[in-house]
């Protein structure tokens, strides 16, 4: 395929993304995805052999981005971090990546349920690699001392990612939490639950200063806009 008819089909990929993000595999229309990359529904065909290729492949594309970031931001953190500094992060960014910050892992998300049946078996192959990842980062807090190692590890593991694909369902850019308030409160619902008590208490401690830091932050941007409105 050519320069320009690979940049076609991924034109036509990141449009599928974007309307899946919106209405989940049921909702999803050839007509709307062609609509959004500016195209003729027929001339997905010359891309895609059907509907359910083109969705399959924003599926596993979705899968294999949400898996790099959280691995990416864990592996960043600085050597002083415990294991559960890095479960922390890893899920606050898989939450943050799928609310706002790609159209891919957001329409995985909404799919869940929904594709058929042979499909979602070959997607989950993916996730099998992102599971063992966070099994991973538990089993780690859990040789540490962090969270309680009598609690079943796979059940943990599965509230928690279970917990963070839900909220694409009813998250809303302009509702009452931000994207940060909402992973303060998924980290703070779990692990006061499973973890030890002077890690919890770090972790509030962590939690509060996040928020201070927000509302300083949204504080002087509100101090900055009435200074220039003023000025004007």
């Amino acid at each position: 395929m050519s320069s320009r008819g690979e940049l076609k089909r991924k034109q036509i990929l990141d449009a599928a993304a974007k309307v899946l993000a919106r209405r989940g595999y049921i909702g999803t229309q050839l007509s709307e995805i062609a609509q959004q990359a500016g195209t003729q529904s027929g001339s997905l065909y010359y891309h895609f052999e059907s509907r359910e290729e083109l969705i399959e492949e924003v599926l596993q594309e979705g899968v294999r981005l949400s898996f790099a970031r959280a691995r990416a931001v864990a592996e960043a953190m600085q050597p002083e971090a415990t294991p559960l500094d890095r479960l922390t992060a890893a899920l606050r960014a898989h939450l943050k990546f799928q609310l706002v910050e790609s159209d891919y892992a957001r329409a995985v998300s909404r799919s869940i349920g929904q594709s058929p049946e042979e499909m979602w078996k070959r997607v989950n192959d993916k996730f099998r690699a992102y599971r063992r990842f966070f099994d991973g980062l538990i089993r780690a807090a859990m040789k540490s001392g962090e969270i309680d190692p009598k609690v079943d590890r796979s059940a943990l593991r599965m509230l928690i990612i279970g917990a963070a694909n839900y909220t694409p369902e009813w998250y809303r850019r302009d509702g009452s939490s931000s994207v940060e308030e909402i992973a303060d409160l998924l980290v703070r619902i779990v692990f006061r639950g499973v973890g030890t008590a002077g890690k919890v208490e770090r972790i509030e401690h962590q939690d509060v200063t996040s928020r201070s830091k927000r509302a300083t932050r949204h504080g002087l941007a509100r101090s900055t806009s009435a200074t220039q409105a003023a000025g004007g």
